[in-house]
């Protein structure tokens, strides 16, 4: 069953009080005062959940409640802003279009410095085939834009938005498909050799357009100036791929579109409002192009996002 949760509070001690009451972490500090959402869902074994936050600091340690806290692994998703995560005094720093983990049932802590969005997948250690990489591994950040892990990163948040229209059995298959789409990503992950140029200008490209999808001005020559190339040289850097550069823009600001609108933190926020900020000054446009992506028009989008 998808549950979605969000912050109503006059003031950031009761915004951390509801957030802890509703999550069960053992320390919350929201440190500002924007309001804090989550929707989230078990998918048999997996869970799967997106938050969006302000600046904050949560710190979970195992539950007390059971003798023996099952091993469990919680991947975090980098969507949107920076994070710290700390566990066995190391300290871990993730950026948009990154990905790491830690182990759920060892005390850890997460920081923001400002606004963030994460998305989550939990699930028992066990669940992944042996062998399984170290905490070494797992804790070193990666970039989650390209090959299986953005196959992986991609079904997840789709299964996070469409969760509530999900009978019981196409979650649990849905689940076994994470899974095995974490497993195809780990194992392309094992390659010790490091990525070309291309694929290094390519990442910085994609981290450029993701850290200012919000700026109007951005565009082919923008993203080529600040990588200090041409705009063919950026053009050729997609090459083969299924979208251009400008599509990639387009669909991005969608796809956050699209997340605003189903965040109870933006609710008093109008599609108008939204739709303006990124990027898409024509609402009759806006409301085509995001039908045309996700099958339903914003407001239908945001109704059912009400609704469940």
């Amino acid at each position: 069953m998808l549950k979605v949760f969000s912050t109503r509070a006059g003031s950031r001690l009761e915004r951390s009080r509801q957030w802890l009451a509703f999550t069960g972490a053992d320390r919350v500090e929201i440190d500002d005062d924007r309001e804090a959402s989550i929707r989230g869902s078990d998918f048999g074994a997996v869970r799967l959940c997106q938050a969006s936050l302000g600046r904050h600091r949560i710190g979970q340690s195992p539950r007390i409640d059971r003798e023996a806290e099952e091993a469990a692994l919680k991947f975090f998703f980098q969507e949107e802003g920076s994070a710290r995560l700390r566990q066995h005094g190391r300290e871990i720093e993730i950026s948009p279009g990154q990905w790491c983990a830690l182990r759920k049932d060892l005390p850890y802590e997460f920081e923001a410095p400002g606004h963030s969005r994460q998305l989550t997948i939990t699930l028992p250690c066990e669940t992944l085939a042996a062998p399984r990489p170290g905490f070494q591994w797992w804790g070193t950040p990666r970039s989650y834009r390209s090959g299986a892990v953005q196959v992986l990163h991609a079904t997840a948040s789709a299964a996070v938005m469409t969760g509530a229209d999900l009978t019981r059995y196409e979650s649990e298959a849905i689940g076994g498909q994470v899974v095995q789409l974490l497993e195809l990503a780990l194992r392309a992950g094992d390659s010790a050799l490091p990525p070309d140029m291309k694929e290094r200008r390519r990442a910085a490209a994609l981290d450029f357009i993701e850290r200012n999808l919000a700026d109007p001005a951005l565009g082919v020559p923008l993203i080529a100036h600040a990588l200090g190339c041409s705009s063919r040289t950026l053009h050729k850097l997609f090459e083969g791929e299924a979208n251009t550069v400008a599509r990639i823009i387009w669909n991005r600001r969608l796809d956050r579109c699209r997340s605003e609108l189903t965040d109870p933190a933006f609710a008093t926020r109008s599609i108008t409002e939204i739709a303006h900020y990124w990027g898409f000054s024509d609402s009759q446009h806006f409301s085509r192009a995001f039908k045309a992506r996700f099958g339903r028009t914003p407001r239908e989008c945001r109704a059912l996002a009400v609704l469940h």
